[in-house]
């Protein structure tokens, strides 16, 4: 068995595109090097990589990388220590060897899908606040397919609330609102976050990349999202769950 953590530390960190442009499908990299799991079956590093690692709140993405005279199907993306690791298995050839070109490719159906989803949690955040009077903490997230969902720490909503939340939400996506992205040194985080209901799991770092929606939130956050709120589509909130003094938002998007 492999043990990726260890392996992993050989590497340099991973230039992770996906931070610099969400929208980016396809991209050239350079293999740093790889290992066997099984027959078949690999773990990859690349120079730089567009398939972000199930980590900050969001699944991996899947695809493939594509070099002449074979292909690896990237079933899974991990983040080691910001070296990010593609597990998946070898669909032709050979693996090719550290140096070697080769073409990345993003399943992106299901990348937008999640993007859609992630800038749709940040937006819940803004609604229950709306809902609520005040910043709601979130203790856990997960902004991808199959079941997307937000842990807010509080009681749990009224029918009448849970109706508002919604409404509200999907009043910010009519808006249109622009999305961007922001770095910031950890000195001035406090200046530049707005109604972050994520804090208090903040990690310790030297900058931050902060997701801001206009006028609404500026949220630390390492995911992927769409560049203005109408590309969300219709907000559905799916399902409640109380926790005794907490709640799990399951939603979707239509």
């Amino acid at each position: 068995m492999v043990d990726v953590n260890f392996w992993a530390r050989r590497f340099p960190p991973t230039r992770k595109l996906y931070e610099e442009d969400s929208y980016l499908r396809e991209a050239d990299s350079t293999v740093i090097g790889y290992v066997e799991e099984k027959s078949r079956r690999y773990y990859t590093v690349f120079s730089e990589t567009i398939f972000h690692p199930r980590a900050g709140g969001q699944g991996s993405d899947t695809g493939l990388a594509e070099w002449e005279g074979g292909s690896f199907k990237v079933e899974k993306a991990l983040n080691v220590g910001g070296v990010v690791v593609h597990r998946g298995r070898l669909l032709e050839g050979c693996m090719p060897e550290a140096g070697a070109a080769v073409r990345l490719v993003l399943d992106w159906g299901n990348r937008y899908r999640t993007m859609r989803l992630h800038t749709a949690g940040h937006i819940l955040d803004h609604a229950v606040r709306v809902v609520y009077g005040r910043v709601v903490e979130t203790l856990d997230a997960y902004h991808s397919p199959p079941i997307p969902y937000v842990v807010y720490s509080a009681r749990a909503p009224t029918a009448s609330e849970l109706k508002e939340i919604e409404r509200v939400a999907n009043e910010v996506v009519s808006m249109d609102l622009p999305v961007k992205v922001v770095y910031v040194e950890r000195g001035g985080l406090e200046r530049v976050v707005i109604y972050a209901p994520n804090l208090s799991r903040l990690g310790e770092a030297e900058s931050y990349r902060v997701v801001v929606i206009e006028g609404l939130n500026a949220i630390p956050c390492t995911g992927t999202h769409v560049k203005r709120t109408g590309e969300v589509g219709r907000i559905v909130i799916r399902e409640v769950a109380d926790f005794n003094g907490k709640f799990k938002l399951v939603y979707d998007v239509a």
